[in-house]
C-alpha cells in the first residue's frame, strides 16, 4: 500500500502545482503577479471562491463554468492539471526522490512555457532563464549523481549545445529566407532543456520536436491553404519533446545504437 499512496500524491501535487501554472499562463503574459491575489472570474470578475478553486474537482463539479456568471471555462485549464499530475506521476516513479524533485521543477517550467507560447507566442525570459540557472545549480545538487565525469561542465555544455543548435538554425534560415524562423523564446528554451538534461538528450529534443512540428504544420498548412507559411510556435513542441526525452530518452538512444550495430 505505501508505494500507491506516494504515487497518488505526486498526481494531486502534480494536479496542484498544474492549477499555479495555469495562473502563471494567464497572468504572467499579462504582466500580472501571479504570487499572490485571488484568481478571478475572467468574465464576470467575481473572485473565485477557494472550494470553486480546487484542481479537477470544482471544474467537474461546475462543469467547467464559472458560478457566479456561467461563463465557460476553458477545458485547458483542466488538461494542463491532469498533464502536470500525470508527468509528476511518471517522474516520481522513473527517478530517485531527490532527482525527482529538480525534475518536477524542470516539467513545471516547461509545461507553463507551452502554454504561454501556444497562447501568445512568446516564451518569458522569466521562466526560461531563471530556469536555465535553476538546471545548472541541480546539475551539482539534486542531479549531481545524474553521470560519471564532471556535472557541471556536462550542464554548461548542454546549455551551450541545446541553445547554440537553435541560434544557428536561425541564423542560417535568416541568412537563406531573409525572415526570422526562430524565436529567442525557443533558443532560451533549449538553453534551459540543455542545462538539466545534458546535450544529447537536448539535440534528441530538437529532433523529435521538429518531427512533430513538421508532421502538423504540414497537415495545418494544408488546411489552412497557406502553403508552408503557416507559423507554428515551436516551443509547443519543444517542451513535450524535452518531456519525453526525460523519461525516454536514454531508451530511445540505447535502442537507435543497437539498431546500428
Amino acid at each position: 500500500m505505501g508505494p500507491y499512496i506516494y504515487t497518488v500524491f505526486a498526481f494531486v501535487f502534480g494536479a496542484l502545482i498544474g492549477s499555479f501554472l495555469n495562473v502563471i499562463r494567464y497572468r504572467l503574459p499579462r504582466k500580472r503577479g501571479f504570487v499572490s491575489g485571488r484568481s478571478k472570474c475572467p468574465g464576470c470578475g467575481h473572485q473565485i471562491a477557494w472550494y470553486d478553486n480546487i484542481p479537477l474537482v470544482s471544474f467537474l463539479i461546475l462543469g467547467g463554468r464559472c458560478r457566479s456568471c456561467g461563463t465557460s471555462i476553458s477545458w485547458e485549464y483542466f488538461i494542463t492539471e491532469i498533464a502536470t499530475g500525470l508527468t509528476f506521476v511518471l517522474i516520481w516513479l522513473k527517478f530517485p526522490p531527490g532527482e525527482a524533485v529538480a525534475y518536477f521543477v524542470f516539467a513545471s517550467i516547461l509545461i507553463a512555457c507551452a502554454g504561454i507560447d501556444y497562447d501568445f507566442r512568446i516564451i518569458p525570459d522569466k521562466l526560461t532563464i531563471p530556469g536555465t540557472l535553476i538546471g545548472i545549480i541541480f546539475s551539482v545538487t539534486l542531479l549531481g549523481g545524474r553521470s560519471p565525469g564532471n556535472p557541471l561542465l556536462d550542464s554548461v555544455i548542454g546549455m551551450v549545445v541545446g541553445g547554440g543548435t537553435l541560434l544557428a538554425v536561425s541564423l542560417l534560415y535568416r541568412l537563406i529566407r531573409k525572415a526570422e524562423g526562430m524565436g529567442g523564446g525557443d533558443i532560451k528554451l533549449m538553453a534551459m532543456v540543455g542545462a538539466f538534461m545534458g546535450y544529447k538528450l537536448a539535440l534528441l529534443t530538437i529532433f523529435i520536436a521538429s518531427v512533430g512540428g513538421a508532421v502538423v504544420g504540414l497537415f495545418l498548412s494544408r488546411r489552412a491553404k497557406e502553403g508552408m507559411r503557416a507559423a507554428l510556435p515551436f516551443g509547443v513542441f519543444l517542451a513535450p519533446a524535452a518531456l519525453i526525452c526525460l523519461l525516454w530518452g536514454e531508451d530511445l538512444i540505447s535502442a537507435y545504437l543497437t539498431l546500428l550495430k
